[in-house]
């Protein structure tokens, strides 16, 4: 989904989402005015009336992703709905192309819908599109008044999603909420940030470690590791996009992810979005397990991505070097 964005000054931050439909001849778009930035955008269909959609959707992205963490983040889907106490519709978003692939995750999927606690609806793409652009083929009749935004190495806490549902009903401006995470050795991982420079993407990405060391405060800085482990939700400025949860409102309102962005920084671009229409925290009392790992360990096209989605990131919201 691409989009343009302009100033507006002399305004006072809106307290609301106005949107405007109009059609241009070609396609179908929207004006959205936004903390006195005006957005220009595709419009996403709007959302069915309260009643008929489901109290929570989660989306899963999959590109030949491992089926046995698929397997294991899907168990730990529908255990967390069975504490919601109702069904939680997920959506797999297959952009493998690769048939047997495909075929193995139907069969993942009929499994898992046989559960009370679980509908699950395996969408096969044709192309991969990237990150944000599988998680926008969601349909909106399907979305959820929340909608987790998951990848498919987490494992979730079984009391997470009926926690994080009574915390949006108590809040009435929170957009998005994220948790705490580890690997599976235990170790945290820092999901929540600072904005970003890019001497210290360049050094979490590519430094070694005796020279991480050496900028270890920056570094730490820069993961909040000053946030408490406990207490209240956090208001943090930006988010790890491996789990989180959205207002569906909210999801509409902003058009869901920039497309223009394949994989890495969609996330924060998602955050900064957010922030302009209501409150993005970190819940420090839900931890989940993440098994993701950094680009640089992931290969040539990995670097590639991060260093892409770096440049738009920046490119969009200001850069900061050191």
């Amino acid at each position: 989904m691409r989009r343009k964005n302009c100033r507006i000054s002399g305004l006072l931050p809106l307290l609301s989402v106005a949107c405007m439909s109009f059609s241009d001849g070609l396609v179908e778009s929207s004006l959205l005015l936004i903390g006195g930035r005006c957005w220009y955008a595709p419009c996403m269909p709007q959302l069915p009336p309260q009643s008929d959609r489901p109290a929570i959707s989660a989306a899963i992205v999959l590109y030949r992703s491992d089926l046995g963490r698929l397997g294991e983040t899907m168990a730990s889907v529908a255990r967390a709905g069975e504490r919601l106490g109702s069904p939680l519709r997920l959506y797999l978003v297959d952009q493998s192309e690769d048939e047997p692939y495909s075929q193995e995750v139907a069969v993942l999927a009929a499994e898992y819908s046989a559960k009370e606690s679980l509908t699950v609806q395996h969408i096969r793409r044709g192309h991969n599109g990237g990150y944000g652009s599988g998680h926008n083929t969601v349909p909106a009749a399907g979305l959820g008044t929340l909608h987790l935004l998951l990848n498919p190495d987490v494992v979730l806490s079984p009391d997470m999603l009926r926690d994080w549902q009574a915390l949006f009903s108590r809040e009435a401006d929170l957009v998005l909420v994220a948790p705490r995470g580890c690997n599976n050795a235990g170790d945290e991982e820092y999901l929540a940030k600072r904005y970003p420079n890019v001497l210290v993407l360049c050094l979490r990405a590519f430094a070694p470690a005796w020279l991480q060391r050496r900028f270890e405060s920056r570094l730490h800085h820069y993961e909040l590791r000053d946030l408490p482990l406990s207490g209240p939700v956090q208001d943090v400025p930006l988010l790890s996009g491996c789990c989180m949860l959205v207002r569906g409102d909210a999801w509409q309102a902003i058009g869901g992810f920039d497309e223009g962005f394949f994989l890495y920084f969609e996330d924060y671009d998602l955050c900064q979005r957010l922030r302009s229409v209501g409150r993005v925290v970190r819940d420090p009392n839900v931890t989940i397990v993440h098994h993701g790992g950094q680009a640089a360990r992931k290969g040539w096209r990995h670097i590639l991505w991060f260093i892409r989605g770096g440049l738009r990131f920046f490119s969009i919201w200001g850069w900061r070097w050191v």
